[in-house]
């Protein structure tokens, strides 16, 4: 099963592209396909609302810093998950009582 299940499979806005819409460095065309993904989206046209209210150079902080946030959040939780069971002593043990009453239920059955 594949762990992408959550990107989306249409076209995805990017930041500069974003920004220079707001700044108004977009041709007409460029303008419409802007518009025309926002309108398919509710979630970027929200982020639009928002940074309408930014100036230019602070919307590209904001920019930067939930990118590096979101990158680092992404890093730290993957490797979390993936020492998830191998550290979990009761996870072990929960595994060790499971076959050890599957044995027992085993070696009971056999000797009726």
């Amino acid at each position: 099963m594949s762990n992408r299940k959550h990107i989306p499979k249409h076209k995805v806005l990017p930041d500069d592209k974003l920004l220079a819409y707001l700044e108004g460095r977009l041709t007409a065309d460029e303008q419409r396909e802007v518009e025309a993904m926002l309108h398919d989206d509710g979630m970027e046209s929200d982020a639009l609302e928002g940074l309408n209210e930014l100036s230019a150079s602070d919307a590209r902080q904001v920019a930067s810093r939930i990118n590096y946030k979101l990158q680092y959040d992404l890093k730290t939780k993957k490797y979390r998950n993936n020492k998830l069971f191998v550290d979990n002593k009761w996870a072990w043990l929960a595994v060790l009582v499971v076959l050890s009453l599957c044995i027992l239920a085993y070696c009971v059955i056999k000797m009726l």
